[in-house]
């Protein structure tokens, strides 16, 4: 024993010493949680009290040290793995996230700005739609309120902001989009662009949202991801990138998804599940529930499921002669009430919907997104353990969303 007891003492002292030159760890960047790859299991933060203290960082460290030790010097080959143990199949999950993508359509809506602030408990990260990419690799701002003003509140409530910048869409032969992808001087331009605005506005990282991007493109993408990614994590920026869902490799529009490289260099990948059907389609749910998980079944082969969020849809639908139109869920509601509307639902897909007839004789018929149809999509990313959900967007929901949210994805 005094041979143990002479081990124990120079071990403490020897993980006292590496403990406390250790360089301060940014809070932004990581948790202590993240550094041990483990989080507690319990909602009682009593334990936690000294978590953000060299002190407790000592504590951690030495306690997991000395358990390991001490189980080694006491405990007979004969002991097998306890209830608790990694051997045994349990482990503590992290916890999930939830992301708010975040749009201003003109300056004084601040619908997503409100519903930010109303629901700060929940909002672990929002995507502000705030730049556009243009074929000269130019970034131009989409305006709407002031930026700083949202990145300081955001902040304030503990909420990482992440820019949101989209493409220029189409005006002739040749896609914007392909024109930078392609070029790799024109990527160079870009990324100084893009890490010159995130500097500028205090951005905690990027949401790269390039839509219909060219499938001939799929390795350009690729190599604007891998140059981003090399610019911006080794300053402590996060990467993310939105793709469009696929079942199998023949669909063109998102062909030029490569899941697999992209998951090397993207440190959140948001999966845009909704859509199913829209503008270019007739009247159908807008996130079929069948359709969402083979979605992600097909997503989680390539893509590691710490980094995967589901896309959940806050907006419908409504199909007419007239052509379709995108509504709020507020607005959704008001034709509802306003037309004596009853609203169903189809089981199938888990999705409500409801038709009526306008004032001008025209049939219309609505799909959308409500609390009930959000039940479904959150039980698959438990199912499937996915790193959290991503909405388009604050501000458009159903206000029962929340209660719905908080369970899930409450901030600790």
């Amino acid at each position: 024993m005094n041979k143990y007891k002479k081990l124990m003492s120079l071990l403490i002292m020897t993980v006292f010493t590496i403990t406390i030159m250790l360089p301060v760890t940014p809070a932004y960047a990581f948790s202590v949680s993240d550094l041990l790859g483990q989080t507690t299991g319990s909602n009682d933060s009593s334990g936690l009290t000294n978590m953000g203290t060299g002190k407790g960082l000592i504590d951690i460290l030495l306690g997991l040290v000395l358990s390991k030790f001490l189980g080694s010097a006491f405990n007979s080959p004969a002991d097998g793995p306890t209830k608790d143990s990694p051997a045994n199949g349990l482990s503590n999950a992290l916890s999930k996230e939830f992301v708010g993508f975040y749009a201003e359509w003109w300056d004084t809506d601040v619908s997503s700005y409100n519903s930010m602030v109303k629901n700060a408990d929940v909002i672990k990260t929002i995507a502000p739609f705030w730049a556009t990419m243009q074929a000269d690799g130019t970034i131009n701002d989409r305006g709407g309120n002031d930026h700083a003003s949202v990145v300081k509140t955001a902040h304030q409530n503990n909420i990482t902001t992440l820019l949101l910048v989209n493409n220029a869409k189409q005006d002739s032969a040749t896609p914007p989009v392909h024109t930078v992808l392609a070029t790799p001087a024109l990527r160079t331009t870009t990324i100084n662009n893009l890490e010159a605005y995130i500097k500028k506005y205090d951005l905690d990282g990027i949401n790269i949202d390039f839509e219909m991007v060219p499938a001939e493109d799929r390795d350009n993408l690729t190599a604007f991801m891998r140059e981003l990614s090399a610019r911006l994590k080794p300053q402590g920026y996060i990467v993310s990138i939105d793709v469009f869902p696929k079942q199998d490799e023949s669909n063109d529009v998102a062909a030029a998804y490569d899941y697999a490289e992209l998951a090397k260099y993207a440190d959140k990948i948001m999966i845009m599940t909704y859509d199913n059907h829209g503008m270019w389609s007739g009247p159908g749910p807008i996130a079929d529930i069948r359709w969402v998980e083979n979605s992600l079944k097909y997503a989680l082969k390539y893509i590691p499921k710490n980094k995967l969020y589901l896309g959940i849809a806050a907006y419908g639908y409504d199909w007419s002669a007239n052509g379709v139109q995108s509504l709020e869920f507020k607005p959704i509601m008001d034709l509802a009430q306003r037309y004596g509307a009853a609203v169903k639902w189809d089981d199938a897909s888990k999705s409500p919907y409801f038709s009526y007839t306008s004032n001008d004789g025209t049939a219309h018929t609505i799909w959308f997104e409500n609390s009930e149809s959000l039940k479904y999509k959150l039980a698959l990313v438990t199912k499937y353990d996915i790193a959290g959900a991503a909405m388009w967007k604050l501000g458009e929901e159903d206000p029962a969303f929340w209660p719905v949210l908080r369970d899930k994805f409450l901030k600790k």
